[in-house]
């Protein structure tokens, strides 16, 4: 499974515990499955949000390249028209 299909599914897993916590009745809490299903509700919460950091990483790498490059195009400019 691909990174990308991984987080997808982690994504769903997440919404589903989530769905299942709110059926829950508060009275009910202790007495059911609501601590093991919140504990791993945040896992996958944990999961999608190192994810997220790497995207973030990745996206502002992509941004440094694109000032690069736009820098190196803004330097060479003037030299071109000098000649």
């Amino acid at each position: 499974m691909s990174n990308q299909d991984d987080i997808i599914s982690t994504l769903h897993t997440l919404y589903t515990l989530l769905d299942e916590l709110r059926s829950i009745d508060s009275a009910d809490a202790l007495s059911t499955t609501y601590h093991p299903t919140l504990e791993a509700a945040y896992a996958a919460l944990g999961k999608v949000e190192t994810e997220m950091d790497a995207l973030r990483v990745e996206l502002e790498y992509q941004h440094q390249r694109l000032d690069a490059a736009r820098d190196a195009a803004l330097a060479e400019a003037p030299q071109e028209s000098e000649q």
